[in-house]
């Protein structure tokens, strides 16, 4: 290719038309050059134009400005500028031989040469340059992307303070219109509180000094009058000779954050107090079954603080088989997600005392909705329980009491219905005592013997004085008149209040006949 072009070189004749200085000019500037007639006939080119278009001498002398440059350049234009001004500088694009297109400067200017008008052009490649403002272009797309649709609020300020340049997330901030704040000065504005003031005041001068970025809270003022935290991160921008040109201040509004921050920790105070004074045992479990939080009584039942407990699982305090069912339990919750609602559990320790708990388990999940724990509270119903049991024990006295004394024993209600009776008591109205539950006298013998009955129980709900061993002729179901010893007590509850009456009545008939039989 090279040899080629020496050919050419020296096949091509020398200009005679300049002098040697112009000559040496017109070869050695880096530029394609021609020499044309007015109507654009190239009557000469320097070797920068073969480099350029790829065409060899022959070639370029039969072609034309036209055919070398973009086809939508308007000539008939282009010749009405030169007449006009006897120069033309334009941006175009350049054709080479084959076929790629490059953009370039187009210098043109026209003297006469030999009594005849032409035209000398000098295309000048472009091409990094375009690039260059491309770039420039993409840059500054970005910039006004990153400026305009940050969710941060931007100043632009001068040295002086001045702002420059500020963006919509700022705007919306500080409730304001950009027009009413560009070229105002920050620091004269009422944007700032007195506490921020000097602060922002301090970092700015600090930063035009020390040239160095800061970040820092503090409060800004919207037009409102509202006081917003903020945090701040500033920066600058220098010329080429590393002098400040601006300074950029970056805002974040955090008063929701902190908000935020300020309620979380109270939600926080207010969980560890409740933590720390609940009498039930409370603990939060991940998946792996391992404590994460422990309150006081839930350490306190395996004698240790809450700090030993984290990180350790039940197998850690509690017998194998025991610590086995708890894990058990756990890891179905977490499979299933359904919860334990006070389930009792018996739970043995290694001082020899047992205990008896009613337990609440529920899962635990993150903000996505998985599963990621448990969550459980334990009552120590271990009093309750031995309650209970003497209670049945009672509960069975009182029932072996009931089922074999001889008397009629019934217990009613404020509303005078039965709520226990003997079995002598309900084989006397030929019934079984269930049947008579929530039933009242009225169910079971005539209407005004049963109205006697409502009278005295109501007198005595009323009144609080019993009445004892009162003897009664009664006619049974079975027709047949028999004498009662009637004794009616009220019933209370702990708090001494009347809750309903006791009733105990004796067949006194052949007592009573043994009397007359006597007298």
């Amino acid at each position: 290719m090279q040899e080629t072009k020496g050919n050419l070189i020296k096949e091509k004749p020398k200009i005679t038309t300049f002098d040697d200085r112009y000559n040496t000019l017109f070869e050695r500037i880096n530029a394609a050059a021609f020499l044309t007639s007015f109507d654009g006939q190239i009557q000469e080119a320097n070797q920068k134009s073969y480099e350029f278009l790829g065409y060899d001498w022959n070639e370029l002398l039969r072609l034309t400005l036209q055919d070398i440059l973009s086809k939508e350049l308007d000539w008939a234009e282009c010749r009405d500028e030169l007449a006009a001004h006897g120069c033309l500088t334009l941006e175009s694009e350049t054709i080479c031989k084959d076929g790629t297109q490059f953009p370039v400067d187009v210098n043109i200017s026209i003297f006469r040469m030999n009594g005849k008008l032409v035209m000398f052009v000098l295309l000048w490649d472009i091409t990094e340059r375009k690039n260059q403002e491309k770039r420039l272009k993409e840059s500054e797309k970005k910039y006004h992307g990153l400026f305009e649709y940050t969710t941060d609020g931007i100043f632009v300020l001068d040295t002086r303070g001045d702002i420059l340049d500020i963006n919509t997330r700022m705007c919306e901030i500080l409730d304001v219109m950009k027009s009413s704040v560009l070229n105002k000065n920050l620091f004269s504005m009422d944007l700032l509180t007195a506490r921020s003031l000097p602060v922002v005041i301090q970092q700015f001068e600090q930063l035009l000094s020390e040239k160095i970025a800061a970040s820092y809270t503090t409060e800004v003022k919207n037009r409102q009058g509202q006081v917003l935290d903020v945090e701040i991160s500033s920066f600058f921008l220098v010329k080429k000779d590393n002098e400040v040109d601006n300074f950029v201040l970056i805002v974040r509004d955090i008063t929701s954050r902190n908000e935020a921050e300020l309620k979380r920790t109270w939600e926080h105070e207010l969980l560890k107090t409740l933590m720390d004074n609940v009498p039930d045992s409370v603990y939060f479990k991940d998946d792996q079954n391992r404590f994460i939080l422990v309150n006081k009584a839930k350490a306190a039942h395996s004698n240790v603080t809450p700090e030993e407990m984290m990180g350790k699982t039940d197998f850690d305090f509690l017998p194998r088989e025991q610590a086995q069912r708890i894990v058990d339990d756990e890891n179905a919750i977490m499979r299933s997600g359904q919860v334990i609602i006070n389930k009792l559990e018996h739970l043995g320790s290694d001082d020899g005392l047992e205990r008896w708990v009613s337990v609440t388990k529920i899962p635990r999940y993150n903000e996505e909705g998985d599963i990621i724990g448990t969550m459980g509270v334990s009552r120590d119903v271990t009093d309750w329980k031995h309650a209970e049991e003497e209670l049945a024990r009672n509960l069975e006295l009182l029932q072996t009491l009931l089922d074999n004394i001889p008397d009629s024993v019934y217990f009613k209600d404020m509303q005078n219905q039965f709520v226990l009776v003997n079995k002598v008591k309900a084989e006397h109205l030929m019934v079984r005592p269930e049947a008579m539950i929530g039933k009242t006298d009225f169910d079971f013998i005539p209407a005004d013997q049963a109205q006697k009955e409502f009278d005295e129980d109501s007198k005595v709900l009323q009144t609080g004085k019993s009445i004892i061993n009162c003897i009664e002729k009664i006619t049974d179901t079975d027709g047949a008149e028999r004498w009662y010893s009637m004794t009616k007590v009220p019933r209370y509850d702990l708090g001494g209040k009347i809750i309903g009456t006791l009733g105990i009545s004796r067949n006194v008939t052949e007592c009573k006949t043994l009397q007359e039989i006597k007298q």
